[in-house]
């Protein structure tokens, strides 16, 4: 039975990981569902299982996110300026995001994962094409405005950790469509922001989660779930450097419409389950 879990989470890492790489989102959009899936039917009563897997998931991303920012680093696709700025907003909201997560009900969150999962599948799906969206981006620079970087990484911090998904589906739309990154290069420098924003996520969730009893009698460090997050972590690196080149090889019109695509079926999932 044990070798079945690893193998279903190694599984699951290895294709949340493409997706990672592929979309920029960290791969929590998947994981978190996956992750509720898992835990299903193992007694872990049923208001700890959504923070148990968003706070699981989070950790993972950690690692899938640098794997493919190393990738996306090699590619020349990151705006590095836009990576500080909107990171350095991302952690503060985080650690505040987290402390309320601790202590909201499972089922609000569930709610919240849906409602921004669907907000940003119809935003990306029904904005079309913009015209900064290139596939040479050789010459490329973002002027966005600091001051929007600071307030759009301050909102997706606070939205990753309630919804235990990096903040990449956010980040990515926003930046493409509100401060005009071609999606390609919106891609990449979301990745290096999730390393950010999931890094003190989860340890906002650790501290926040010790002492618990609850939590203490499953052997979870504060919220998450180290064990089942190894194997996950394993396959995501496998895979998070092959979904990046993908992305780079993908023409931008196609990435974008694929990107609405997987948000939107993640949302009808998600409902159905």
């Amino acid at each position: 039975m044990i070798f079945w879990k690893i193998l279903f989470l190694l599984a699951s890492g290895l294709f949340a990981g493409f997706l990672a790489g592929f979309f920029g989102i960290g791969g929590g959009v998947i994981l978190v569902l996956i992750l509720m899936y898992y835990y299903s039917g193992t007694g872990i009563p049923a208001d700890l299982t959504p923070k148990i897997a968003v706070a699981t998931s989070l950790f993972t991303i950690i690692f899938t996110s640098i794997s493919s920012t190393i990738k996306q680093y090699e590619n020349k696709n990151i705006e590095w300026k836009l990576t500080f700025t909107m990171g350095l907003a991302s952690i503060i909201s985080a650690l505040v995001g987290s402390k309320i997560a601790s202590v909201v009900s499972g089922s609000f969150i569930k709610t919240f994962i849906i409602a921004v999962i669907i907000f940003a599948g119809l935003r990306m799906l029904l904005a079309g094409n913009s015209e900064v969206d290139i596939d040479d981006l050789t010459n490329y620079k973002s002027d966005a405005s600091p001051f929007s970087a600071i307030f759009w990484g301050f909102i997706t911090g606070i939205v990753s950790i309630f919804a235990g998904v990096g903040g990449g589906i956010l980040l990515v739309p926003v930046m493409n469509h509100l401060m005009k990154v071609p999606i390609k290069r919106a891609i990449g420098t979301s990745s290096s922001i999730i390393i950010l924003t999931s890094t003190f996520g989860t340890l906002g969730y650790v501290i926040n989660g010790l002492g618990k009893p609850e939590l203490e009698a499953l052997g979870t460090l504060g919220f998450v779930d180290y064990t089942a997050g190894i194997p996950i972590i394993i396959g995501s690196i496998l895979t998070s450097r092959l979904g990046a080149h993908a992305s780079y090889r993908t023409k931008s019109k196609l990435l974008k419409k694929l990107f609405a695509l997987l948000l939107i079926t993640v949302a009808i999932l998600t409902l159905l389950k």
